[in-house]
């Protein structure tokens, strides 16, 4: 059986011989360790956008999480052929800059901090998101970061994001532009 996180977007392998003799009726997701209810994958059209609820301020959510174990669920990680994404600064300090995925998964994160996509902004985490590209789908996943990422008004774990979709980490806008 092949289902997707409602928390994440990852892909779930669950064996049927398994599930027959055991009767789960919810396996842990390899990405963001969330518990995954087995339902009919069928009824799912795609991740949906995640919004986080924070009880108290200062509270921060649990973060996704790539470890060894989850080598065989990412290799459906791909860049689409023939078509070039792009992230945009649109306003913030870094304005104006622009980065072309060059790996189905990269990291955006704070200037000098190691991520694959560098925002001189100060109120952005050292890691602060993720984008993924997943039979082509683009993802957003917030990486535990501090200030949180958001698409809208809306603070978000994961989200799916399309051609001219924007969100905003720290006092920095970016959008996502196909081409």
């Amino acid at each position: 059986m092949q289902l997707s996180c409602p928390n994440c977007g990852a892909r779930l392998f669950v064996d049927d011989a398994q599930v027959a003799e055991q009767h789960p009726t919810e396996v842990k997701c390899w990405m963001c360790t969330q518990k995954v209810s087995l339902r009919d994958p069928s009824a799912e059209e795609g991740p949906p956008t995640v919004v986080l609820s924070v009880s108290m301020p200062g509270q921060r959510a649990r973060g996704s999480r790539l470890d060894d174990s989850a080598a065989p669920q990412t290799t459906s990680l791909e860049l689409p052929q023939n078509q070039t994404i792009r992230i945009s600064v649109i306003s913030g300090p870094s304005s104006g800059l622009v980065s072309e995925l060059l790996r189905p998964l990269e990291t955006i994160g704070r200037l000098g901090g190691g991520a694959d996509i560098e925002i001189d902004d100060a109120e952005v985490s050292r890691l602060h998101c993720a984008i993924e590209v997943r039979e082509g789908v683009i993802l957003l996943n917030d990486l535990s970061s501090t200030n949180g990422t958001f698409i809208g008004e809306s603070r978000v774990l994961a989200g799916r994001l399309e051609h001219l979709s924007t969100f905003r980490i720290g006092a920095t806008v970016l959008q996502v532009t196909i081409v």
